[in-house]
């Protein structure tokens, strides 16, 4: 049964407001509580009586080095290499040689952390509202009991100390750190300038070709201030340090009164879906940097993994998805700001490529300027990191109606991409075809030659959403749609299919990586399932012979299991099974995901926190130990979109509502949604019963499927 009621007859009150909880020791900066505007990031941690605060920033980069593209580096000259075998050349068409004391790429830096001694007091525990942004750190002093309190805001990190405790401080660079110290001494940089006493201390780094960079604190009248500043000495202030923590928490009471909401009967993905959407909300603040891998998360004693860079095959996409039904879009704006700022080396970059004057092509991995972080080619050509970055800015207008953007930022780079893409093709069999494709780190996983293919699914996938998004916008803009995008609709296959024979299923078509190659193991990447999410290409209820070629390459992707997934693998995973109504499965793997993939504080991981689940963590090692804790924000950040889309996501232009959530969730609600077309929705599910609220923030028509019949229903709104 569907009634359609106002929003506040839909009975929010148990919508979640519990605080996440720590337990000391808590004896690594991962580990710690997190805050974050946009630009800083702090983690607090520490064991016994020494409180530690970690402090990174998410525009600390050293921007030497990285890869620029050659005249020779043609899509020609790469599929040539590629037919013929001759990996010597393709290797060397990308080969760089770097002296001793230069610097291969671009890579972000740690910071450093100020310590505190306690002196008689004991770290016990503590805890953080995500829904005030507040953090609470329990302390014992024999039968004494005390709390401090923490929050950011302003700039600023304040620590409130309770009455009689005076703690001695400390500001430590990353420098002192063996592992940061070697590498960067090798490659130009030196000591910090230190100054200060117990009270009021700081250091001042130089990085070389690029601003200074500074982290202070001072303590006074019961309380610690802490910032870092670029391009100068921080010189903590200590004058309305009183209101820091109200200020934090009047940031984060209006950021959640707008913001998506769930309810749902399972206390973990309850808490990680609030947890995980605080996170979200503080590392992409509007008024700061775009999100890179680790956000602006960084630990005190090494270099990030993979340079902490941005990295457009999965991870940036992940950590930006929950912007969208989060209700959340202009948290996008920082990452196309800094995106439209490297035009002129994308447009230069497709036309050594492809001879395309007016083209845009990014490659996976680049740094806040856009320069490539490279070596990796078949990262390097993956026009499919262009393609869905515009699937991004074509989404964030559709949510949002803002045609201003689309005029001057979308559109053009959404023309831009496709001609590139146009560019790669040739007839085949009469049909488009991309001879020379690669899918996101097929790398000598399984596959013939290197990790390449004829009509890579993933790239089909992201051509067909970039044209039917083009011929929307168009509409929108008032202008015709160019031909060459519904030629290519037409002409170009919706995805490759593979055949497969096995003694307990039958020869059947699925979806292959590439041109008759399926799934051959397990992988971290979906991306030959991107047509399905996050493309939302393939109808797969269009007719019986698309339903079983999903269901084929479902059962080909289980059969081949997570073995070898990451943990931002996880929530993409949840998604693919909740869009085919797998709600069990879904909750499942995220619950799965909170205990592989996260540290005893909560921290995201890409690696597994214990083995035998995946061997992105290795196998027969030690709790933290083997697999390493490599830190990325990805499918952390991606775990409330996850649980949105098991709650409510649109396919084929309809909304569908709990078609992901379990079965015996008997009472599941989740409110202010933003689905395509601007709509506001909010939903309830009580014994079976599916009340709706639907806002429009502008005209138009909402198409939704109605839970009980499966009838597409529609209603005009003025």
């Amino acid at each position: 049964m569907l009634l359609v009621v106002p929003a506040v007859a839909l009975g929010f009150a148990s919508i979640s407001n519990a605080e996440v909880l720590w337990e000391a020791p808590l004896e690594y900066s991962q580990e710690g509580l997190p805050f974050a505007d946009g630009v800083q990031g702090v983690l607090v941690w520490g064991a016994t009586n020494v409180l530690k605060v970690t402090v990174g920033r998410a525009d600390l980069w050293d921007h030497r080095g990285g890869y620029e593209w050659t005249e020779e580096q043609t899509y020609r000259n790469i599929k040539d290499c590629l037919q013929r075998g001759d990996t010597g050349r393709l290797g060397r068409l990308f080969e760089k040689k770097v002296a001793p004391g230069e610097v291969r790429n671009p890579y972000m830096l740690p910071l450093g952390h100020c310590e505190f001694d306690l002196g008689a007091w004991q770290l016990e525990g503590g805890s953080l509202d995500p829904f005030t942004g507040i953090g609470t750190l329990r302390l014992a002093d024999g039968a004494k009991r005390a709390e401090i309190r923490m929050a950011l805001a302003d700039g600023r990190f304040a620590i409130e100390w309770p009455a009689g405790l005076e703690p001695s401080g400390r500001a430590i660079c990353a420098w002192n750190s063996p592992a940061v110290r070697r590498p960067l001494a090798a490659v130009g940089f030196a000591a910090p300038q230190t100054w200060g006493d117990a009270k009021a201390a700081g250091f001042e780094w130089t990085i070389p070709g690029d601003p200074t960079v500074s982290l202070a604190f001072a303590t006074g009248a019961g309380r610690t201030v802490i910032s870092s500043v670029r391009g100068g000495r921080a010189a903590p202030a200590l004058k309305g340090a009183e209101g820091i923590v109200a200020a934090a928490k009047r940031k984060w009471t209006d950021w959640w009164r707008d913001a998506a909401q769930v309810s749902v009967p399972d206390p973990v993905i309850q808490e990680i879906y609030d947890y995980n959407f605080y996170r979200f909300g503080a590392m992409t603040d509007p008024a700061g940097v775009p999100a890179p891998l680790q956000g602006p998360w960084y630990e005190e004693n090494k270099l990030p993994p993979w340079n902490g860079d941005y990295h457009f095959n999965i991870n940036i996409q992940e950590c930006y998805w929950a912007s969208y039904l989060g209700n959340k879009p202009r948290h996008l704006l920082p990452l196309f700001r800094m995106v439209k700022s490297w035009w002129p080396r994308l447009k230069d970059n497709a036309r050594k490529y492809c001879g395309v004057e007016d083209g845009f092509m990014l490659p996976h991995s680049v740094d806040d300027r856009g320069t490539c972080i490279g070596g990796f080619w078949s990262g390097t050509i993956d026009h499919g990191s262009t393609a869905w970055l515009a699937q991004m800015m074509f989404r964030y207008v559709d949510v949002t109606g803002d045609l201003e953007f689309l005029r001057t930022d979308a559109y053009p780079f959404m023309k831009g991409a496709m001609k590139v893409y146009r560019a790669m093709m040739e007839e085949y069999h009469g049909r488009l075809s991309i001879a020379a494709t690669t899918s996101p780190e097929w790398w000598g996983m399984g596959l013939p030659d290197d990790g390449w293919g004829r009509d890579a699914s993933f790239q089909l996938a992201a051509c067909h959403r970039l044209c039917r998004d083009l011929v929307k916008a168009a509409e929108m803009l008032g202008e015709k749609p160019d031909p060459m995008w519904l030629e290519v609709e037409r002409r170009l296959p919706q995805y490759s299919v593979a055949r497969q024979t096995s003694c307990v299923r039958r020869t059947n078509e699925e979806i292959g990586v590439f041109d008759g190659f399926r799934l051959a193991e397990s992988h971290r990447h979906h991306s030959h399932m991107a047509g399905l999410v996050p493309f939302d290409t393939i109808d797969f209820e269009a007719d019986e012979t698309t339903r079983n070629v999903v269901r084929e390459t479902y059962i080909t992707w289980v059969q081949h299991g997570p073995g070898l997934w990451a943990g931002w693998s996880m929530p993409w995973a949840a998604m693919l099974q909740a869009r085919i109504g797998m709600g069990d499965m879904a909750a499942l793997t995220l619950r799965t995901w909170n205990d592989v993939f996260t540290n005893p504080g909560h921290g995201s991981r890409h690696n597994g926190w214990f083995p035998g689940f995946s061997m992105m963590k290795g196998i027969f090692t030690q709790n933290g130990e083997g697999g390493g804790e490599v830190m990325q924000m990805d499918g952390a950040a991606c775990v409330p979109a996850a649980v949105q889309e098991m709650l409510c996501h649109e396919r084929q232009g309809v909304v569908r509502l709990f078609v992901g959530a379990p079965a015996k969730w008997k009472k599941v609600s989740f409110r202010n949604f933003l689905v395509g077309g601007g709509f506001l929705v909010s939903a309830k599910r009580e014994k079976g019963v599916v009340t709706l609220d639907v806002k429009a923030t502008r005209p138009g028509t909402f198409r939704w499927q109605d839970p009980a019949t499966g009838e597409i229903r529609t209603r005009e709104f003025k």
